[in-house]
């Protein structure tokens, strides 16, 4: 058998940067804390062969047999008559006899040395990354000559007495004698790569300890292509995420979303959309008094302008509700309540511009007219022009850029008063008549005899001039959706079909369509008002409930829309926390306008949860602001849920151009915002 020599200093790994087990040697004199470092790397999943603790091992263990063996046959004398190692006889045979003493040494070093070569050998096979040798002879057994690196740990001779006395209970004499009896602090600088001074207290040389495994293993492994993605986030292009049979369900689902979005350009005409959907799904009205059980399915509308749909679980109510909240209402047109005027001999119609709008875009735009109009004696009558290939459509005109030279020197929010957003509607006069705004009675004709309408109508009317384009397939690989009002329908269509979709949920599910939330989720069908906690209430009646006990128990999805990064305009972005076409969903944990003012922040355990189960379902996700924080900001409806008690946060989809008659999304976002709120509400 082999017998090593001491081995040289050996301070650094070996050139093999791509080792699959790094082995460090420890060694040192007694007293200077070996045992931290050696608690630090077995925290780390390292594997410890304490030498001395080994050897007493073989001693007793039927590994040891021919240690044993080997010791007997060299020193009879040391054992007893069964066979057994009398320790202190061996002693006295070998201390003072430097030949018996390095007899005894080889056959130990030899025997305990196979036993750790063993022992590396099935670590290193078992993928083991971490493996460190105890020894306080590891140079002199050949020990050394295994490892990739070798670390010394000493003290103070003060300092080591002190320990020494404290842990093994001894006086100072002879815990001094113990000290000056080894190796000098020198065969240790000599020898080991790296020395480490334990000269503080323990949680100091631990955090000591802690550096240098980090440094070396560090230098041992280099960084793999999945540890790097592991540490870091890095958000991808969704589509590299994407299956083939994602890929198809998002293209099926995003055909139905542009139907959607084409047949619904209004809050009013979205509640139609939805009512219509919903029944054919089996949902039925709420009623009072109605009984419900797990997976009866209901809705309830207010004021035809939001609704409320409700899929019974099988858990109770009091384990609370998964609440997923989205707008229907999008920046627009108003007309004003007298509207109607005729200048220069046409005829225009006054407008109150609906949420926050760059009023430059809606000039010279097609427009079309959405509404209602309440008639004197009470009757109703539904408005719809523009929408129809057959149908004439309006717009607001601009000046010539050959006039325009005064205009262009104003600022872009004020080259467009909002009193110059008058729509064109006709200039055709009322033949035989000679009286004045001929061209207004005339249009005033054609809309009595179209709705049985009069001028005063229009004061009990809710008209809206909206864009005349329906959603398209945008770019040569029509991988983005061109349309108008995707905020924050591309949320709410989304939050409506997961519901559908999930007819027995475990948790009741509860989705909220609502209005007013561009102006502020003011009014009686804004989220401000207490139609959403009334519902609540309704249910928890049907389980004998307080609604308060299922809405502090209830967490909530706020579906609304992002900035998304268009390179353009990129300024305006940190684009570290920004959110881009094709990453998929966004998480905004929180809005409101620079120091977080009117927000809803979401709790961190709401998001943990949240990251959880996008992973878990292959949900495509990223996370985001609403811009630099002193550009600007926003709100969502997530402050008036969080009102309630409910957890609450913000996610939905990156929009180019938002607030613009004609906005820009990704079809791989839409779908992922879907997929998103079915998971919710199945599993959540």
């Amino acid at each position: 058998p082999c017998r090593r020599e001491p081995a040289e200093k050996g301070g650094g790994l070996p050139r093999d940067r791509g080792m699959s087990m790094l082995v460090i040697g420890i060694t040192g004199p007694t007293g200077c804390g070996k045992t931290t470092l050696l608690q630090q790397i077995e925290r780390r999943g390292g594997y410890i062969v304490d030498c001395d603790a080994l050897y007493y091992a073989l001693l007793a263990s039927k590994e040891g047999a021919a240690l044993r063996q080997e010791l007997q046959t060299a020193f009879p004398g040391a054992f007893g008559a069964d066979g057994s190692l009398r320790r202190k006889a061996l002693g006295q045979l070998v201390f003072g006899d430097k030949a018996r003493m390095a007899q005894l040494n080889e056959i130990v070093f030899f025997h305990v040395g196979n036993a750790v070569r063993a022992r590396l050998v099935r670590e290193r096979a078992a993928g083991r990354r971490l493996f460190a040798i105890d020894a306080i002879n590891l140079f002199e057994s050949g020990l050394a000559a295994l490892c990739d690196t070798t670390v010394g740990v000493l003290a103070g001779r003060e300092t080591r007495i002190a320990r020494i006395m404290a842990r093994d209970g001894l006086t100072r004499e002879y815990a001094a004698l113990r000290v000056d009896a080894q190796k000098p602090d020198s065969f240790y600088e000599s020898h080991c790569g790296t020395i480490l001074q334990n000269t503080g207290t323990r949680e100091q040389f631990a955090r000591t300890a802690d550096q240098y495994l980090t440094n070396i293993l560090k230098g041992a492994f280099p960084m793999t292509k999945q540890e790097r993605e592991a540490l870091l986030y890095q958000p991808k292009h969704g589509h590299d995420r994407l299956t083939k049979e994602d890929e198809a369900a998002m293209l099926t689902y995003c055909e139905d979303y542009k139907a959607f979005l084409d047949r619904s350009k209004t809050e009013r005409e979205c509640v139609v959309s939805a009512v219509e959907l919903a029944e054919k799904a089996g949902f039925r009205e709420l009623t009072a008094g109605m009984a419900l059980k797990a997976g009866d399915k209901v809705y309830s509308v207010n004021r035809g302008k939001s609704i409320l749909l409700a899929v019974i679980g099988k858990k109770p109510l009091s384990e609370g509700a998964n609440i997923g909240a989205a707008h229907t209402d999008a920046p627009r047109l108003d007309f004003k309540p007298n509207p109607l005027y005729e200048d220069a001999e046409l005829a225009y119609i006054k407008t109150h511009h609906y949420g926050g709008i760059r009023k430059y875009q809606w000039v010279t735009v097609p427009l079309e007219l959405h509404g209602k109009i309440v008639r004197a004696d009470g009757s109703e009558v539904y408005v719809k022009i523009g929408a129809d290939p057959e149908d004439p459509q309006f717009v607001i005109n601009d000046l010539l850029p050959h006039l325009g030279r005064e205009q262009g020197k104003k600022p872009l929010n004020e080259a467009i008063p909002s009193e110059s957003l008058n729509i064109l509607i006709g200039s055709w006069p009322e033949p035989n008549d000679d009286g004045s705004d001929r061209v207004k009675l005339a249009i005033m004709r054609i809309l009595h005899e179209k709705y049985g309408i009069v001028e005063e109508d229009f004061i009990s009317a809710e008209l809206e001039a909206v864009p005349a384009a329906n959603a398209r397939d945008l770019g040569f690989d029509r991988s983005l959706i061109g349309g108008y009002g995707h905020d924050d329908r591309v949320c709410a269509y989304p939050a409506l079909m997961a519901a559908l979709d999930c007819p027995n949920p475990s948790y009741t599910t509860v989705t909220v369509l609502t209005d007013k939330e561009e102006i502020g989720s003011v009014g009686n069908t804004g989220l401000s008002s207490a139609y959403l906690q009334f519902f609540i209430e309704d249910l928890a009646k049907t389980q004998g409930l307080e609604g308060r006990d299922v809405l502090r128990a209830s967490e909530c999805l706020s579906a609304d829309v992002n900035a998304g990064v268009d390179p353009t305009f990129q300024s305006v972005h940190d684009k570290l926390n920004a959110s881009f076409i094709n990453r998929g969903i966004v998480v905004t944990k929180y809005t409101g306008a620079r120091g977080k003012s009117d927000t809803s922040d979401a709790n961190a355990e709401f998001v943990g949860k949240l990251r959880k189960l996008f992973d878990e379902n292959n949900i495509v996700w990223q996370i985001g602001e609403l811009g630099k924080v002193d550009e600007g900001g926003g709100g969502t409806v997530a402050k008036y849920v969080a009102h309630l008690g409910v957890d609450v946060v913000d996610v939905g989809v990156p929009v180019l151009s938002m607030h613009a008659p004609y906005e820009t999304v990704a079809k791989l976002d839409c779908y992922m915002t879907y997929k998103c709120m079915k998971a919710i509400f199945e599993q959540a």
